[in-house]
């Protein structure tokens, strides 16, 4: 989850523009033999159309670029539609680079981004088309009244009616959306005893037991518990004590009204549990500074008994650790009640994907990337997409596409790997989850942690989808709420005891409804409510 930060200062943004003019004119990833824009064309496609390179971008540090092109999926996708990709990364906060590109109106052709204030944004400043006139403008319909749910599209739809992205990872129940889990190292659990977890003191009594078991890894000693930033944890945990928080916001039901996370005292009872965690030594101090790659890099060197984050985030380090013991690997164990009786929540899923597909106005030919998506949202493409080639990677089988025999395996073994050389799940960019191979071939111990996962969360799509116009009062109040909560919440778990935590606490919320808590809340809830009647 991300956070909307405080417009950038001076320096910032001279530093930023000018990794933003370095990157629109570098190559970092273009397909072999690709043109540098799509001003210049290639061979024709199946259709008998020229082929046009598109300048894209993920707006996210930790995306590599797809270089296009290097497999089959890729290649069969330009033949379908005269279209190709060529991915720019980006360096720092996407965010921040995205407002640096519109205010310099240097932004990509098309851009994946997040769907708060910085996509309303390029909105209010005209930077973007809207999907639904460009489907309608160039006969691209079944985008809207086939390829995407209709709860989707209702979802994402602006107070304007119109649809401006196109959602990246959609489903209509939460299919494969959440992984949020309490990972525990099989082997270090079976040796201290399996025991029962069901509450959060439990689980507190668990880690003390790692730790005065003085367990090691590269010689060092390992922390019972582990996992990467604050501000997001403690909105996760917090729902072990049975709120049902999303996206930063939760829905009081007495109240009738949309609130800020933090106004919940399940907050305050994550807090002080942190501090519990903190003051005892249990917590890894690196929690608060880690970054992505230092993370996955001290997970696969075992550093940590119990892991909290999305499962599938451990794959790689389970099968690396592994490698030097079988049985040392992560499952997912149920969430445990941070209050005896209370049924513990998990992460809420979206329906509506978490970040969405724009086409900008700087697109040299917005009907053929129009013809990308379209085809790449029909079944056809969504098919190929997941599984490959049909004879190569995947067979139908009673009029269901299903993965050929060894195939999962070699997934499971390097899925990055394989997709690079099959095409299998190499884009994963705007996708369908009905059409998600997981749910017919995915190992058991795997399905066993999704459905754990699956048994504690809940449906927040409604609530991930508000957004404030950054412009207004309401959002450049959010935006720096949001921009020192990371340090607010760290400051109060480094405590000395938990009356301090309570004490900062209080504090906080007083100095937030100062910034303008209680007018941004008056927003959500009447957007809410728009949505909701």
């Amino acid at each position: 989850m991300s956070w909307v930060k405080k417009s950038p200062k001076f320096l910032i943004i001279l530093s930023l523009a000018m990794a933003v003019s370095a990157c629109s004119g570098s190559n970092s990833s273009s397909p072999s033999g690709a043109a540098s824009n799509s001003s210049e064309n290639s061979a024709p496609s199946e259709s008998g159309n020229e082929v046009v390179t598109v300048q894209a971008s993920w707006m996210y540090e930790w995306w590599k670029p797809k270089e296009w092109g290097i497999e089959p999926v890729t290649k069969k996708l330009t033949e379908k539609t005269g279209v190709q990709f060529q991915f720019n990364g980006i360096s720092g906060d996407g965010n921040e680079k995205a407002s640096v590109m519109l205010l310099a109106k240097d932004y990509p052709e098309v851009m994946w981004m997040d769907r708060g204030p910085i996509l309303d944004k390029y909105i209010a400043a005209g930077a973007l088309y809207s999907i639904d006139e460009l489907a309608e403008k160039y006969g691209f319909t079944e985008i809207l009244n086939s390829y995407i749910p209709q709860s989707a599209i209702n979802a994402l739809k602006k107070p304007d009616g119109h649809l401006y992205g196109i959602p990246n990872w959609f489903n209509e129940k939460g299919e494969f959306a959440v992984g949020g889990a309490f990972n525990i190292r099989n082997d270090i659990y079976s040796q201290l005893g399996s025991p029962e977890i069901k509450t959060i003191d439990e689980f507190t009594d668990f880690l003390r037991k790692v730790k005065e078991s003085k367990l090691t890894y590269d010689g060092k000693a390992m922390y019972p518990i582990g996992f990467q930033g604050i501000t997001g944890n403690v909105e996760r945990l917090a729902n072990l004590w049975g709120s049902q928080n999303m996206s930063g916001r939760y829905y009081d039901e007495k109240e009738g009204k949309v609130k800020f996370y933090l106004r919940n005292e399940t907050a305050l009872s994550a807090l002080k549990w942190l501090n519990t965690l903190y003051k005892e030594k249990l917590l890894d101090p690196e929690n608060f500074t880690y970054k992505s790659e230092q993370f996955d890099e001290a997970a696969a060197k075992g550093k940590f008994a119990i892991i909290l984050a999305n499962f599938w985030d451990l794959w790689k380090a389970s099968e690396t650790l592994k490698l030097s013991n079988p049985d040392a690997y992560y499952k997912a164990i149920p969430h445990p009640a941070g209050t005896s009786g209370v049924e513990p929540n998990g992460d809420g899923y979206n329906t509506a994907g978490w970040n969405v597909a724009v086409i900008t106005k700087n697109a040299k030919d917005p009907e053929k990337i129009m013809r990308f998506f379209n085809y790449y949202l029909s079944p056809e493409g969504q098919i190929l997409s997941f599984y490959g080639i049909e004879g190569e990677t995947w067979e139908m089988v009673d009029g269901n596409p299903m993965l050929k025999p060894g195939v999962y395996d070699e997934i499971r073994k390097d899925a990055e790997g394989y997709g690079k050389k099959t095409g299998v799940r190499y884009l994963d960019l705007n996708q369908y989850q009905k059409y998600n191979w997981e749910r017919d071939v995915e190992s058991e111990d795997r399905k066993a942690d999704r459905a754990i996962i699956d048994s504690v969360n809940f449906d927040g799509t409604q609530l991930s989808i508000l957004t404030l116009d950054g412009e207004s009062k309401e959002g450049i109040a959010y935006a720096n709420i949001n921009a020192s909560m990371e340090n607010e919440l760290t400051k109060i778990i480094m405590s000395a005891n938990e009356s301090e935590v309570e004490s900062k606490y209080n504090d906080l919320i007083k100095r937030l409804e100062k910034q303008g808590l209680n007018s941004i809340e008056d927003a959500w809830t009447a957007m809410y409510k728009e949505k909701n009647p």
